[in-house]
């Protein structure tokens, strides 16, 4: 799922609601942006349960059919450096 977002003259951007509600994202939540490449990667700061996954993984499952492997590689590097600083 995607979409456009325009950023204000303040930085800020609205996401659009149909991708709040699928990522489960409500008001006044909290998010981890990242910079992975030339890539600006948005996700929730709270972590899903462990009994969570199982559905994550099915409802994802082909989303970036067309990614670069190198680019998946710098989001798993960010992933880990981030478990590690928050251990």
């Amino acid at each position: 799922m995607q979409g456009v977002v325009k950023v204000s003259s303040k930085g800020q951007i609205v996401l659009p609601a149909k991708l709040r509600e699928k990522a489960a994202i409500k008001k006044g939540a909290f998010l981890i942006v990242n910079l992975v490449g030339d890539k600006v990667v948005i996700e929730p700061l709270n972590k899903p349960k462990k009994d969570n996954w199982q559905q994550i993984l099915q409802e994802t499952a082909g989303i970036w059919p067309d990614i670069d492997p190198g680019y998946v590689n710098e989001l798993r590097l960010a992933a880990k450096k981030r478990l590690a600083e928050n251990l």
